[in-house]
């Protein structure tokens, strides 16, 4: 073999192992094999369910190049050993045919059917099959009519079977290699499954949140990626980088698996705690009357004693759901909050508590500051989660994207304040989602949802005070725009009975 051939099987070698992308792979194998022994066409079927399933097709001289996405197009080789493909794959042996029509071992109907269609003529054929080295059978791969200096057809040369050989283990590795990538990336999609199901179980309404950021996301990344294609825009996402983000917009809220339900579904200011508050007021009610038959209480104190009770009771219930609190509100409930009952032995029984005077007096939402904060904890407990998993060099930012997907570009965000630059693009992205997805979601227990429109007019007001990136807002928007009813989001279930 001469020099300049040997240093070209080494580089299909140092090709097939380097390749990272499965679609360029099959097709590159394939190439290769045609390349070291001259040939004018090769097909490549990989050994799928126990069939051989046609995959890549490629005939120079009728310009064919073929690949199947879907194994439904084109029916699987039968295993039978009167098909070539078939025993060189049950036997995993190579076999070096020098005239396809004059052999007799095999059945050759279906290339002499394909010749009369097209015109071809098979002659000379080399299969051999892709072992690795689990001695696993990945493929075979089937070439025909081999070409001398003159561009006739001839017999496979039987020098270069020993290099297909080493070809086919080398294309079989790498194929493994890549299958086994994928069934990586099948397992962490699997566990981020797991997450998100377990999440649902707690929260039902953040199972739909996260599922519907992953397709807003993917909606935003193949339309930036389509204007990169057209010269319209200079960022676009690579494969690797994209799966990379969308795994991060499913993991985004893992954190709030720790966060206590009293909180995160908390509806109303007072939440749970509101059947105690009426509770406690009857309570007093009922010490106040005994004080009046024990003589403690004169009649007109305890009709009044008793009236007061019953109108906290009324507006404490009122104040309770009420969407924003004056200053006369506030008045009222630290007012409230001051007065106790005295028993007879001197004790004193707030009417309120301080927590819960504490949550009546919060002004717009149900929220406490100290509520608040256990919210925003979910950011940090996401990440100390996702740095237990070991993401490697596959995804590499999972971790800082998740982790400041509430940043704002003016520092006002958190766990960190970031600021500008501080904040990568690709949080950015999660962040304009995040929340216009939270706007828009049906399904929150304490608000109503808003309309595409009215969300978008919130997030123009947060990108003018400098919250938001407006570049990637306004991507967003039009994006949103050509969705075309393409975007199958999650819903309430009961909202679709």
């Amino acid at each position: 073999m001469e020099q300049g051939q040997t240093e070209k099987i080494l580089e299909i070698g140092i090709q097939l192992t380097s390749e990272r992308n499965y679609d360029v792979l099959l097709p590159k194998i394939i190439d290769c094999a045609m390349e070291v022994t001259n040939c004018d066409g090769g097909t490549l079927y990989l050994y799928e369910q126990g069939q051989l399933q046609f995959c890549v097709m490629k005939t120079q001289s009728l310009g064919i190049n073929r690949k199947v996405q879907d194994a439904k197009e084109v029916p699987p080789v039968p295993m039978n050993e009167k098909n070539v493909c078939a025993y060189a794959a049950i036997h995993r042996k190579m076999l070096n045919i020098e005239d396809a029509y004059d052999c007799r071992e095999f059945d050759f109907s279906g290339p002499r059917e394909y010749d009369k269609l097209t015109g071809y003529r098979t002659r000379s054929m080399l299969v051999f099959p892709l072992v690795n080295h689990e001695g696993d059978l990945i493929g075979v791969v089937q070439l025909i009519n081999a070409k001398d200096g003159q561009g006739q057809v001839v017999a496979f040369r039987q020098e270069y079977e020993k290099v297909l050989q080493s070809l086919g283990s080398q294309a079989a590795v790498a194929i493994s290699n890549m299958r086994f990538v994928q069934e990586i990336e099948q397992l962490m999609i699997s566990i981020t499954q797991v997450f998100t199901d377990a999440i649902d179980t707690r929260i039902p309404y953040n199972y739909y949140h996260s599922r519907n950021v992953y397709l807003y996301v993917q909606l935003l990344i193949d339309y930036i990626n389509d204007r990169h294609e057209k010269g319209l825009e200079e960022k676009h996402f690579e494969p690797s980088e994209k799966s990379e983000l969308l795994m991060a917009a499913l993991m985004h809220d893992i954190g709030k698996l720790v966060i206590p339900n009293e909180v995160i579904d908390k509806t109303t200011r007072l939440g749970n705690k509101l059947p105690f508050v009426l509770e406690h007021f009857d309570h007093l009610s009922a010490l106040y009357h005994i004080d009046y038959l024990e003589g403690r209480l004169s009649n007109a104190e305890w009709v009044r004693t008793k009236n007061e009770l019953l109108d906290a009771r009324v507006r404490v219930e009122e104040l309770n759901r009420k969407p924003g609190l004056s200053d006369e509100d506030v008045a009222y409930v630290k007012e409230l909050a001051r007065k106790n009952y005295t028993n007879s032995n001197g004790s004193k029984i707030p009417y309120l508590s301080l927590d819960e005077a504490e949550c009546l007096e919060v002004r717009a939402g149900n929220l406490t500051s100290a509520e608040r904060d256990i919210i925003r904890s979910h950011v940090k407990y996401t990440e100390k989660y996702l740095k237990k998993m070991n993401f490697g060099k596959r995804y590499p930012h999972i971790i800082e994207w998740a982790g400041a997907h509430h940043e704002m570009l003016d520092g006002s965000g958190y766990p960190n304040g970031l600021k500008g630059e501080e904040i990568p693009y690709e949080a950015r992205i999660l962040t304009i989602v995040d929340v216009f997805e939270a706007l828009t979601s049906s399904d929150r227990p304490y608000k109503k949802a808003l309309e595409e429109g009215k969300a978008l007019e919130i997030l123009d007001n947060m990108e003018k005070e400098g919250k938001l990136d407006g570049d990637i807002l306004r991507l967003f928007k039009e994006a949103l725009s050509q969705k075309k009813g393409k975007l199958n989001l999650f819903y309430d279930k009961a909202e679709t009975e």
